[in-house]
């Protein structure tokens, strides 16, 4: 673990704390009239001060003639007696699956208030390999907002000898030994394929060495996994999950010695399921702590991210300030940075968050490592900008672009009726179930139905030109348009589209290509919006606010033309093709069941065992 040199002890820089509140050097900024939230003890201190020097808390409290620290450039905020908070902390979260690039997501996280997140970029990983990884960590640095790194482990999702899907990079041991030097890892991301975990796979489990070796924090991904099973995948030394969204899941997690991230992002939505746990005043929950894992750049501009969180988890009944601490101190403890952040004490960072309530919490100033970033909603501190590499910026190797009937399922039956295994998604979560139901057959071709909202999808390989195309089917989209395609599909990031109309699904693909990555919805024809993704087909290099009014024209379309209700729809879509989360998805290779890592026939007749 290379922390960056804003966690490291320096002595000059104590010296001027000690200096400044002993009244022997003019503070940087004081704060006055604020009740600070006490995250260590659960309190509100009323009436407080905080002195500021540098990018440090050199005290607080109920600081007597405030004058004293006050020079000819000391900036003085009056707190109105506002309610004064750490800053958020957000423990896992993919920032690809905002659509933004670090510095447009540090624009929009910080508005809200959270000044330090622990980002996995394995979707970078996974289009780019560790190239993309220390391309993200770079474009990480000289940002406001802290941006600690987990390595991702899983690059590919699955282990490449399954032949489970087409992959761009692998990101191994070595590679991983390589990264854990850099500057702002903190971890290895999630550990996904829990079924090599399980099978004791000496290839994952010196990834998880080596992560030690290096003094990183261990991170994992184990859904619906209980009993023996659970105890295996915490044999292997991960330590954290996101993935409960059972209360029982969540308390045999615990019980275990994990820690428990409670996941409320876009689509993934555990909270409510979960809250009784944060209720139960018999249940510690120092294991505890919110994340987002993926939220888009709606949410983000229009609800916000670690305070949307604590805001519904208040909705929910719970307590402001447990909720609160669920934000800051929690995740600040479970990354060993309590030293540092998650506290409003002397010898932290000045991480501070302004709100006029605490029963809804609604960030108008923050201030970052002892900068005001903004003051009342407003910028006051321009992001510095990243020119990416064009290696970065064209992604999109289809190689022949596919025939409409290259699309097709196709049977050997002119006409009738076959049964197929038919993926069906459940809104707001990240779970897929199995279920056979019967199709027509019209000239050798299983057609979809979409008046029992089953719609065609491939998933085509982007990456090497291999032209190979998966097949299925999915229930419950909700989709109504002729296609959508797009270069997000966890994890790999292969080229998924979803339609009934074949035809509009090749213009759909025309644009992908065209554009070098993105989001597209097509129909009789006629490009509907489109977002273009450049940056490894993932991200926009465009301002947020550009990526905001472009997703929102994409979605109000589909709501207003189509009827779709299906919130998160796009990021739903995209957890189609990764093959390590129960209980069926879809790859460039076909139909995979998850639980027997195998590839299975589309047509149910097709089976043997």
């Amino acid at each position: 673990m290379v922390l960056p040199s804003i966690f490291k002890y320096d002595v000059e820089e104590r010296i001027n704390l000690i200096n400044t509140i002993m009244g022997r050097k003019p503070a940087d900024i004081v704060i006055s009239n604020v009740n600070i939230v006490l995250t260590t003890t659960g309190e509100i201190l009323e009436d407080a001060n905080i002195v500021i020097s540098g990018k440090r808390i050199a005290g607080m409290g109920k600081i007597n003639e405030l004058h004293r620290f006050v020079g000819r450039e000391t900036i003085v905020i009056d707190g109105e007696n506002n309610y004064v908070l750490p800053g958020f902390i957000d423990p896992h979260v993919h920032i690809e699956s905002s659509l933004l690039t670090p510095r447009g997501f540090a624009k929009l996280a910080l508005r809200h208030g959270t000044t330090t997140i622990v980002a996995d970029p394995h979707e970078i990983g996974n289009v780019l390999g560790s190239k993309g990884v220390e391309l993200f960590v770079e474009a990480s640095k000289n940002l406001p907002l802290k941006i600690l790194i987990d390595i991702p482990s899983c690059v590919p999702a699955t282990d490449p000898s399954f032949g489970l899907e087409t992959t761009a990079n692998i990101i191994g041991i070595d590679e991983i030994e390589k990264l854990a030097m850099l500057e702002g890892t903190i971890g290895l991301g999630e550990v996904m394929d829990y079924v090599s975990v399980l099978n004791a796979s000496k290839y994952v489990l010196e990834k998880i060495r080596i992560a030690n070796k290096y003094g990183l924090i261990i991170n994992g991904h184990a859904p619906l996994l209980q009993g023996e099973k659970l105890d295996a995948y915490i044999d292997a030394g991960i330590w954290s999950d996101h993935e409960s969204t059972t209360l029982e899941e969540a308390i045999e997690k615990i019980r275990k010695g994990m820690y428990v991230f409670i996941r409320e992002g876009s689509a993934w939505k555990d909270l409510k399921a979960l809250s009784p746990l944060l209720k139960n005043n018999s249940i510690d929950l120092r294991l505890c702590s919110f994340a987002s894992d993926d939220i888009n750049v709606v949410d983000l501009m229009e609800k916000g991210h670690m305070d949307r969180i604590i805001n519904i988890a208040i909705e929910y009944g719970i307590d402001p300030i447990k909720a609160i601490q669920l934000a800051t101190i929690g995740p600040a403890i479970r990354l060993h940075l309590e030293d540092h952040i998650g506290i409003i004490g002397p010898a932290r960072l000045a991480d501070i968050v302004f709100t006029k309530s605490i029963e809804y919490i609604e960030p108008h100033t923050v201030i970052a490592n002892g900068e005001i970033i903004y003051y009342k909603g407003e910028l006051k501190k321009p992001l510095p900008e990243y020119n990416y590499p064009k290696y970065a910026l064209n992604t999109v190797n289809i190689g022949k672009i596919p025939k409409p009937e290259d699309l097709l399922v196709k049977v050997n039956v002119k006409r009738g009726i076959v049964r197929a295994n038919i993926i069906q998604v459940i809104p707001g979560s990240a779970i897929t179930k199995r279920v056979v139901e019967e199709l027509v057959v019209e000239n050798g071709v299983v057609l979809p139905d979409p008046s029992r909202d089953i719609i065609l999808a491939t998933v085509i390989d982007r990456h090497k030109a291999t032209g190979s195309i998966g097949k299925g089917f999915i229930k419950g989209l909700g989709f109504r348009a002729g296609a959508i395609a797009q270069t997000i599909a966890h994890d790999t990031h292969n080229l998924i589209v979803a339609g009934s109309n074949p035809e509009d699904m090749v213009e759909a693909i025309k644009w992908i290509n065209n554009n070098q990555g993105g989001i597209v919805v097509v129909d009789n024809g006629e490009v509907l919006a489109g977002i273009p993704l450049r940056l490894a087909g993932l991200m926009s290099t465009e301002e947020p606010e550009k990526v905001y009014e472009e997703y929102k024209n994409l979605t109000n379309i589909l709501m207003k033309k189509y009827g779709l209700e299906f919130e998160a729809f796009f990021m739903t879509l995209g957890l189609v093709a990764l093959p390590v989360i129960p209980e069926i998805r879809l790859t460039d290779k076909g139909l995979v069941d998850v639980n027997k890592a195998k590839i299975i026939p589309l047509i149910v007749d097709e089976e043997s065992g």
